[in-house]
């Protein structure tokens, strides 16, 4: 939005957003980050012409919002910096921009979503879902790192990259059963649990 300088210092007066991507049923996405949050960053200047954070402020949260940001900057860009959220699109876009280029370095391309991936929940009873997925995986990180949805999100591991995939099919005598699997790149798997589902009650086969 706009700088302060002098031979010493570098003040920054900005709109920024972070996000944090990873992969879902195939599509890179945001996975978690923040919105637009005006931002106030102060570099000293070092005697070869570089930069060095000083000082990071973000406004205060609940009532103290609004005052904290017209403290933070100058009159003069109150009118934008309040209306922080109209500049999101902007910095989603540039967030997948960024992403796209990280996928380049990496060899890899998919769709890049910065927004929200479709995702279909398991259809079972809804107490069994919710020690399925809410108990359950509270005690057992493999079921943690498994998606909540029918589908599949990856993760590294040691610089490994791993498939962590949920699925529904039925059993022979009828029932619903949800599949956890962990499994490489090319398709071999790790580990794997299959929990029957009897009424209300998820049971580990």
């Amino acid at each position: 939005m706009d700088t302060v300088e002098d031979e010493q210092e570098f003040l920054v007066y900005a709109i920024a957003s972070h996000g944090n991507f990873a992969f879902e049923n195939g599509v890179f996405t945001k996975v978690s980050g923040s919105g637009a949050i005006p931002t106030v960053l102060l570099f000293s200047r070092d005697e070869g012409g570089g930069y060095a954070l000083i000082h990071y402020q973000n406004p205060e949260d609940g009532s103290r919002y609004l005052d904290s940001v017209k403290e933070m900057f100058p009159r003069r860009l109150h009118r934008r910096v309040l209306a922080a959220h109209n500049d999101y699109p902007v910095l989603l876009a540039q967030e997948e921009a960024q992403a796209t280029a990280y996928l380049a370095s990496i060899g890899r391309e998919a769709l890049v979503n910065g927004a929200h991936v479709e995702k279909e929940l398991a259809q079972i009873d809804v107490d069994a879902s919710n020690k399925l997925f809410s108990e359950f995986t509270k005690e057992d990180l493999f079921l943690n790192d498994c998606p909540n949805w029918l589908g599949t999100r990856e993760k590294l591991e040691d610089g490994v990259r791993y498939i962590f995939e949920t699925a529904q099919e039925k059993t022979a005598d009828g029932y619903d059963l949800i599949i956890f699997q962990k499994k490489t790149e090319d398709g071999h798997v790790i580990e794997e649990q299959s929990y029957k589902i009897v009424g209300s009650e998820p049971l580990r086969l």
